[in-house]
């Protein structure tokens, strides 16, 4: 995998910036929206010595891509807040042990 680069970081701050709200409103459960949109906005620079950084990068990185249809990226959008959720709760958890 490429490495992730401060340009790479730098572009999806501002797609996340300008995208995340859309992405995060539609989950069903609002309670959290606002932390979450948080959260990923300092993960993106935060977060790079996470080991799950290159899949969450990714997982932002599709949903805010709405040049694909949204409805094709819901599972994408579902995972993004599961794991955002998950390390929001305990920043050291992870998806493989």
């Amino acid at each position: 995998m490429t490495p992730i680069t401060e340009q790479d970081r730098a572009f999806l701050r501002r797609e996340w910036s300008d995208l995340g709200r859309f992405v995060v409103q539609d989950d069903p459960d609002p309670a959290d929206h606002d932390a979450i949109y948080a959260w990923v906005l300092d993960f993106i620079d935060s977060g790079v010595d996470d080991p799950d950084y290159p899949y969450v990068h990714g997982l932002i990185e599709v949903s805010t891509n709405f040049d694909i249809p949204f409805t094709a990226t819901e599972r994408v959008r579902g995972e993004l807040m599961t794991i955002a959720r998950r390390k929001r709760e305990d920043p050291g958890w992870r998806r493989h042990p």
